[in-house]
């Protein structure tokens, strides 16, 4: 997932060749791709969530009918798997309605609905949800191998336009981060990715009878610059030691024309030693975006060519490492999914409120955040690997990024002034 600002100026609903059959939008299974088809064994059900809270009402059939005319735009919201291709199905993500449903941000981890899978079929990879509890709120789920974190945000931008009767921009491009690195190519050579990284919240045995992952959030009343160094900055000092985190890039950037909701995110990595300044950290990001050190990552270790039995393998170990040992290969990964203006995304009858982004469970590192600003909010959510002792240390990380971010920028906002 990542927030980094692009072009809108490709208009789109057309479909893209794919070499086989030219009126059906076709694209290989990118090596990044592929590394994430064993998490849904692994970390089920291993889906991007946005949730969009508002007021009001949505009648389900317009809310179908805009999802239909997003889909269309966004072929790569229809996507099935067919051998190494992903290929349109043509049929639009379902729009499911689950009366009387609302979210528990409390207990995120344990909620039926989103730890349910992807339906009306199995083969399926995007769905939508309408919940009418408390708050009437949709949530965009998307199987992190068909889309990246900005992917999935062109789609539900696209659906929000076609709920306001506008028409979608739409995402044509049958292009993921393979197509475009062999037109860029990369400036260097990867990183070095070893477990040899502690956690903030630390290690502790998993229990096989709780919860493996927890999903926990925050929000913070404030807003500005340098969010994500920020949170890295907090997080190298509660960890106590050399830390490293994976900032996922948007590709698209290297790239402004193109329109595209595949993987196009490749990681940056920042190592950062507790006591660095948020603008220390800052600087080591903006240097490494100059840089455009994250088109060196693409397949990193050529894991994605060994058999899938192998993957799992490495997978569970890594899990097993950061568990037990508290080694692991990043710190956490902090991804900004951008700002939302509710006001943009208003419609008839319905006035979104809160937008939060929901990061999938990774076995492979203790920590996921996912960030958005919205309505001069930092909605913060994390996927933590659980274990023993984990929770409440967990819940006092979350404490001390929300004070120290608060009073940071609260400062920072009086300064300005």
């Amino acid at each position: 997932m990542n927030g980094a600002s692009r072009s809108d100026s490709v208009g789109g609903g057309g479909r893209a060749t794919g070499g086989q059959n030219d009126t059906v939008f076709r694209r290989r299974i990118s090596p990044t791709e592929r590394l994430y088809f064993p998490n849904r064994e692994l970390t089920p059900p291993f889906l991007m969530h946005i949730a969009v809270h508002g007021d009001g009402a949505l009648d389900p059939a317009v809310l179908r009918s805009a999802v239909e005319a997003a889909s269309a735009a966004n072929p790569g919201s229809r996507l099935i798997r067919e051998g190494d291709d992903w290929v349109d199905s043509g049929v639009a993500a379902a729009v499911r309605v689950v009366e009387g449903s609302t979210l528990d941000y409390a207990t995120l981890e344990d909620d039926a609905v989103l730890n349910s899978p992807i339906g009306p079929t199995a083969e399926r990879t995007c769905e939508v949800l309408l919940l009418t509890g408390e708050r009437t709120t949709i949530v965009f789920r998307v199987f992190h191998g068909v889309m990246d974190g900005m992917g999935v945000r062109m789609w539900v931008d696209d659906v929000f336009r076609a709920l306001r009767g506008a028409t979608p921009l739409g995402a044509p491009d049958p292009v993921a981060d393979t197509e475009l690195l062999a037109r860029v190519g990369a400036p260097g050579k990867p990183t070095l990715v070893l477990p040899t990284y502690p956690s903030a919240v630390g290690s502790g045995r998993q229990d096989p009878d709780a919860s493996r992952w927890l999903l926990r959030h925050r929000t913070i009343p404030a807003t500005g610059k340098g969010i994500l160094a920020r949170v890295c900055a907090v997080l190298a000092a509660e960890t106590g030691a050399k830390s490293r985190f994976m900032i996922p890039v948007d590709l698209r950037r290297h790239d402004p024309e193109l329109r595209s909701t595949a993987n196009l995110a490749l990681p940056l990595f920042l190592d950062v030693t507790p006591g660095d300044s948020w603008q220390a950290v800052n600087a080591q990001l903006r240097a490494g975006l100059q840089e455009k050190r994250e088109l060196n990552e693409l397949d990193n270790g050529r894991l994605s060519l060994f058999p899938m039995p192998v993957i799992r393998t490495v997978l569970r170990l890594s899990n097993w490492l950061g568990a037990r040992l508290n080694r692991n290969m990043v710190t956490a990964t902090v991804t900004h999914m951008g700002r939302f203006d509710p006001a943009e995304l208003a419609v008839p009858g319905w006035t979104p409120a809160v937008v939060r982004v929901i990061p999938q469970h990774s076995g492979a590192m203790p920590l996921l955040f996912g960030l958005a600003e919205c309505a001069g909010k930092i909605e913060l959510t994390v996927s933590c690997r659980n274990g023993a002792g984990i929770a409440p240390r967990l819940e006092a990380l979350l404490d001390e990024i929300a004070t120290t971010l608060t009073t940071e920028l609260a400062q920072n906002d009086s300064s300005a002034r």
